[in-house]
């Protein structure tokens, strides 16, 4: 259960940051969902990784 409130918070923060770039001029919507997509496929391989350790 612990595991599954992490990963959420992991992905709030994710996406707060998105946002928080997009709100700076920094990102349009395209870059944000690319953003976005690259880094949860690079947490989900870092946490993948972990598990085979």
């Amino acid at each position: 259960m612990k595991g599954n409130i992490s990963k959420d918070q992991h992905v709030l923060s994710l996406i707060q940051k998105a946002y928080d770039k997009g709100q700076q001029g920094n990102m349009d919507t395209d870059k944000m969902i690319d953003w976005l997509k690259q880094e949860l496929q690079n947490g989900f391989s870092l946490n993948q990784s972990e598990k085979a350790l």
